[in-house]
């Protein structure tokens, strides 16, 4: 008789997959179809009890929600709360991606911890707010430019970061989209997105922007001057120095609440899924 096979322990596709059903389920709960998603009408099918307003710890890179189980009087049951920051207006692209990224985080298997918890909230809180059903077919006609990303962001009422990052999962572009801020008078890159999930060493969370872009990136130009530049972009991805056809935008991180400050979103496009890929454009 031969032995059993021992149980395979799920893996992180494995949890990304489980999550992203589990989103995809409580939008198709909901019985929204159209853009925008108001995601405090997923609030019940997420087992959230309530969505009240509070202080919220100041950090750089805290969320601007925070999640609460508290107990009944009688100690017998578990009700979840959501902390929005109350300094975020109520409805709000903000507000809507904190509301959004919190009822994420219910999502998520308590057995996940470490970095991938976070990018799998977030991963989950761009399927409740933009539904790749209604998602794709929209992005597909909008322009692959920083107006695009706007319009999107408008149309589906959801933070910049939300729409890059389902943008890359919809297949439609290849690339990255990243957010350097400016820390100690060095920009410093604070988030990022692949449509592949993987990255070069040099785009690790908290990296020097003058370790990766040349001096005379236009990265540095859209710091300073807080206009939009793209174009070839010389940069240091690993070992050697490759080319990438970059969109640069000054934003206001409001993603993560009232605390964001000066930015640049940069949004870099591949012809193919190498780093070496280039792909031409004209428009912002």
């Amino acid at each position: 008789m031969s032995n059993p096979a021992p149980p395979r322990r799920a893996g992180r596709s494995d949890h990304a997959d489980a999550v992203r059903r589990r989103a995809t389920a409580v939008v198709r709960a909901s019985g929204m179809r159209r853009a925008p998603f108001a995601p405090e009408r997923y609030a019940g099918k997420c087992g959230v009890a309530a969505i009240v307003a509070g202080d919220i710890a100041a950090a750089p890179d805290g969320d601007p929600v925070r999640v609460e189980y508290r107990a009944s009087a009688d100690g017998r049951a578990r009700r979840i709360l959501l902390v929005v920051d109350r300094r975020l207006p109520p409805h709000t692209p903000q507000w809507n991606g904190a509301v959004a990224l919190g009822l994420a985080e219910t999502l998520v298997p308590a057995g996940v911890a470490g970095s991938a918890r976070p990018a799998l909230a977030e991963a989950a809180a761009a399927d409740l707010l933009l539904p790749m059903a209604a998602f794709r077919p929209a992005a597909a006609r909008t322009d692959l430019t920083m107006d695009g990303l706007r319009d999107l962001a408008a149309r589906f009422a959801a933070p910049l970061r939300l729409v890059a990052r389902q943008w890359l999962a919809s297949g439609l572009w290849r690339g990255y989209a990243l957010l350097w801020r400016e820390e100690d008078d060095t920009l410093r890159l604070r988030w990022r997105a692949a449509s592949s999930g993987r990255f070069p060493p040099a785009l690790a969370l908290g990296a020097d922007a003058s370790g990766v872009w040349a001096p005379v990136s236009r990265l540095f130009t859209t710091q300073r001057t807080g206009r939009p530049h793209h174009g070839v972009e010389e940069v240091r991805a690993g070992t050697a120095v490759a080319w990438w056809f970059t969109r640069f935008a000054a934003v206001h991180d409001g993603a993560r609440g009232a605390r964001g400050g000066a930015s640049v979103f940069a949004m870099v496009m591949l012809a193919s899924g190498r780093p070496e890929g280039i792909l031409s454009g004209s428009s912002k």
